[in-house]
């Protein structure tokens, strides 16, 4: 049985987004990025639970019943955390039902929304809930990448990405990600244009 580490996680979560896209195509004539983001998490989410036996979900689990789940009357940073809000992807358990890593799921590689993200899972790592599950959570993002002599090159914009976050986070988080780019003119996209999926991994630094 494969086990659920982190690299794992992040890599069945690409496979998870490239069946997405094949279905999507297939299913519906339109590619992935003109699908509702909620298409996306129930399709991460179900793949993670069949890839690995030992993991649950909640989709869309409210903040505030995450935080009590964990015993957390107060929270350090309510404004980061966004806790009158959801989480998109929280995998769980099985056995117990406790939570185990929260996923944030964008259709961009926008670099103020996943700023935001990364500060949210980073408030999350942080608080005091003795969960050392969550001391690491993901941001799963899609975007597309146009196939033109001026466009960025993919690894330039990732490794940009990921120098943000990191920069943004501070030395008390860990950084680093896996991505995977489809054919240019496949699974619903122009010719001149290709799918690029990324899945950040940020983890809370061990200090000793």
């Amino acid at each position: 049985m494969i086990r659920a580490t982190k690299v794992n996680i992040q890599k069945q979560i690409i496979d998870a987004i490239v069946s997405a896209a094949e279905e999507s195509y297939d299913s519906t004539g339109v590619h992935i990025r003109k699908m509702p983001e909620y298409y996306l998490n129930v399709l991460i989410a179900h793949s993670l639970a069949k890839a690995f036996p030992s993991l649950g979900y909640r989709l869309e689990m409210p903040v505030k019943e995450a935080l009590a789940s964990l015993g957390l009357e107060y929270v350090q940073s309510s404004s980061e955390l966004r806790d009158s809000g959801r989480f998109d992807v929280v995998l769980t358990s099985k056995k117990s039902r406790k939570l185990r890593h929260v996923i944030e799921v964008k259709r961009s590689l926008n670099n103020r929304q996943l700023l935001k993200e990364a500060k949210r899972l980073k408030a999350l790592a942080m608080e005091v809930h003795e969960s050392k599950r969550l001391e690491t959570g993901y941001i799963a993002a899609i975007s597309r990448l146009r196939n033109r002599p001026r466009s960025n090159n993919i690894d330039q914009l990732i490794d940009s990405r990921m120098d943000n976050i990191q920069e943004y986070l501070g030395q008390e988080m860990i950084v680093s990600c896996y991505f995977e780019t489809l054919d240019s003119g496949s699974v619903g996209f122009p010719e001149d244009e290709a799918l690029v999926i990324v899945v950040f991994c940020l983890q809370k630094r061990e200090l000793y």
